[in-house]
């Protein structure tokens, strides 16, 4: 888990050695983070990829939070779900091209008018030639949650201008650098300390030298 602090840096808060990823485990991960940290109620924003059952669980844990999906997660899906529009009947090249770009154009929307406009394309460009499947998973799925993807909806929010989970993933890729599955816990537990002071030594860096936070 990585927070990130009004002057855009990001640090890891919590890491969890989990053997599978069901919500009952992230359930009790994030009993954990609030256990160890009194002032968690102080969360506004929690980014997550498109996974339901986890939004769910943070909603629980973490009551006053927002959640919303990652901006990089939404574009991939939506594209994604696009490019295999077979499932939701065929469509040709072009009109493909097109509705990727609608779906961008919604995601960066930044006011409702704009998404209306943009979902109105979508929609037209979806039901042609009596096509209905695309547009009815697209108004179930993604419509239904727009406030959690759409810019318009989260403008305002307390986001600090970041829209992706990248700097976790980015984190993610690093411990593997140290952390391997032959590893023992303890040899585990030992690599993830190291790193962490080291990620810490570099976060205090960032804030405290002299001439080094962004004026907000």
């Amino acid at each position: 888990m990585v927070a990130m602090d009004q002057f855009g840096h990001g640090q890891p808060v919590q890491y969890s050695l989990l053997e599978t990823n069901a919500d009952w485990h992230m359930a009790k991960c994030l009993d954990h983070f609030k256990r160890a940290n009194e002032h968690w109620r102080f969360v506004r924003i929690v980014i997550v990829d498109k996974d339901m059952h986890e939004v769910e669980v943070v909603r629980q844990k973490l009551p006053e939070a927002r959640v919303l999906y990652c901006h990089f997660h939404v574009i991939m899906w939506l594209h994604e779900t696009i490019r295999k529009s077979t499932k939701y009947g065929a469509y040709p090249a072009d009109v493909l091209i097109q509705m990727k770009h609608t779906s961008t154009n919604m995601t960066y929307a930044r006011t409702e008018a704009d998404y209306e406009t943009h979902r109105a394309e979508f929609k037209n460009l979806s039901l042609r030639e009596g096509r209905q499947e695309l547009w009815d998973y697209f108004e179930k799925n993604w419509n239904a949650e727009k406030k959690m993807w759409v810019m318009a909806y989260r403008i305002d929010l307390p986001h600090f201008k970041n829209h992706t989970n990248n700097r976790v993933e980015s984190l993610f890729s690093k411990v593997k650098e140290h952390v391997k599955g032959h590893l023992t816990m303890h040899s585990s537990l030992k690599a993830l300390l190291t790193f962490q002071l080291r990620k810490e030594e570099e976060y205090y860096a960032k804030v405290e030298m002299p001439g080094t936070l962004s004026v907000v």
